[in-house]
């Protein structure tokens, strides 16, 4: 069995997919539960036929702990997809007779849940009942069917609000008060017994790491919005030390890689599950020097995803009165949350008008529309113009400053990446310079023969662009925003 084991866990790949017998890839989020039937693991899909798994319900049981948990010994269900609960035998008051108390705990435990795509649903024995139950962090199933979106968004995720009542209704000026709830309610001071009570690895005795970062974090986000708790001194890391501390009283669950656990936990609560801000937490920008906002029109922006182009911008916006910003590349999303309520506060919500600098390249593409989409969270956007582009160029200087993206080779539907480009850049490449370019001269083909031809996908930088082009182009356009409608010139 151990053995067995060890070849089915080599085919749980990085991206949470597993392979079928048939050799297909099967992606573990799109799995609604597993049963065994005739001695087969069959994954059931959504509106797909099941498949088969390699090993049985047991093996895989072990390999998902913390994704699926078991409810019947034929049924491993994705954590992440319970909807409700109902009663799985309901009761005729009349002729049931007096149960023990032994006989109520068991009936407790068992009950059918309800899964998020498909309309079947699966029983949940006594012997699965209150493993389940712990798992949800729930006392009795009936909490869960009826369930307020946000508090089950939560749960799923694996959040607890700790005495949320409580702090609904505390004083943030009365010390006591607070000094007390802190006392009841702050992670920081459970003893491991508590912490293995909120805190347990499905199916083991030990504590998840993960999950005690995730409710740190969104206990101080709590505590900081109700005023309880200080925000940041404005460095993400002094935040580490605090949840650092509390893993190194545990020493058992402290890890080297937990600082690269937590930085992941922080970015995936902001920027996936869109829970709070980095700047609620008092994180600085280190972005600020190199963006302003316009005295005479703030809603027009001039944007470069280059900081060697702030002089520049900085020299053209300061003289029309309009905002700006240099990226250093990608926005980072809490640049984005500065500037936006920046622009908030003083655009009086008029929509933007968004110039921009970006090499002509999948990246600098990537780049503006991450800009824009960091933008257009809080404000509408307009319209946006290209300051830079193919059409900025001639084509004998096209010739001269362009540079390869990705090269590969192509022979019919076969595609080979040419070092150091892999498949993963071409598929970017290729929908880029189809979607968005779609002009001959950045792209070059060569026979190679047998039918083989290498394809090199071309970029420009920004910088080749003449910098008198691009400040005649932001000012015609400029003009053509100010000139007041309907007026004939």
């Amino acid at each position: 069995m151990s053995e067995l084991l060890k070849r089915i866990e080599k085919l749980l790949l990085t991206e949470k997919a597993v392979i079928a017998k048939d050799g297909t890839f099967v992606p573990v989020k799109d799995i609604l539960y597993l049963t065994s039937k005739r001695g087969d693991v069959l994954a059931n899909l959504a509106g797909k036929k099941p498949i088969t798994l390699p090993g049985n319900l047991n093996t895989w049981e072990k390999l998902l702990r913390g994704l699926f948990v078991q409810t019947h010994r034929q049924y491993l269900v994705a954590l992440d997809r319970i909807e409700g609960t109902f009663e799985r035998f309901p009761e005729e008051p009349e002729e049931e007779k007096r149960l023990t108390r032994a006989e109520l705990r068991a009936k407790d435990d068992e009950c059918e849940i309800s899964l998020r795509g498909t309309e079947k649903r699966f029983p949940v024995t006594a012997l699965y009942g209150q493993k389940l139950k712990n798992t949800l962090g729930i006392t009795r199933f009936h909490y869960l069917a009826p369930e307020n979106p946000s508090d089950r968004a939560l749960r799923l995720y694996g959040l607890i609000d700790f005495g949320w009542r409580e702090l609904y209704n505390l004083d943030k000026n009365d010390k006591a008060a607070v000094e007390a709830f802190k006392a009841k309610w702050d992670i920081k001071q459970f003893d491991k017994r508590r912490m293995l009570s909120y805190f347990r690895l499905y199916g083991a005795n030990e504590i998840n790491t993960k999950r005690v970062i995730k409710n740190l974090i969104y206990q101080m986000w709590r505590w900081i919005q109700k005023g309880i708790e200080e925000p940041s001194d404005g460095n993400i890391r002094s935040l580490w030390y605090k949840i650092k501390g509390v893993l190194a009283q545990h020493s058992n669950i402290l890890g080297s890689g937990d600082v690269d656990t937590f930085y992941s936990t922080l970015q995936e609560m902001v920027e996936d599950q869109e829970l709070f801000r980095y700047k609620d937490f008092g994180f600085m920008d280190m972005n600020e020097p190199y963006r302003a906002i316009g005295a005479k029109n703030p809603e027009i922006i001039l944007a470069s995803e280059k900081l060697g182009h702030y002089l520049f911008i900085k020299k053209l916006a300061d003289a029309q009165g309009v905002s700006f910003i240099c990226l250093k590349g990608e926005p980072a999303v809490i640049s984005m949350e500065y500037f936006s309520d920046d622009l908030k506060e003083k655009c009086g919500g008029k929509p933007l008008t968004v110039f921009s600098i970006s090499d002509v390249d999948p990246a600098g593409y990537s780049i503006e529309r991450n800009l824009l989409r960091g933008l257009g969270k809080a404000h509408q956007i307009n319209k946006v113009i290209k300051l830079v582009d193919v059409s900025a160029f001639t084509t004998e200087e096209i010739g001269f400053v362009r540079f390869p993206v990705v090269s590969y080779e192509k022979k019919g539907d076969q595609v080979k990446p040419i070092a150091p480009a892999t498949t993963g850049q071409i598929t970017k490449g290729r929908a880029w310079f189809e979607g968005e370019i779609k002009d001959e001269r950045l792209l070059t083909e060569k026979d190679k023969g047998g039918g083989w031809k290498v394809i090199t996908i071309h970029g420009i930088e920004s910088d080749a662009a003449d910098r008198e082009i691009i400040k005649a182009r932001f000012l015609a356009g400029l003009g053509r925003l100010r000139r007041k409608p309907g007026k004939k010139r």
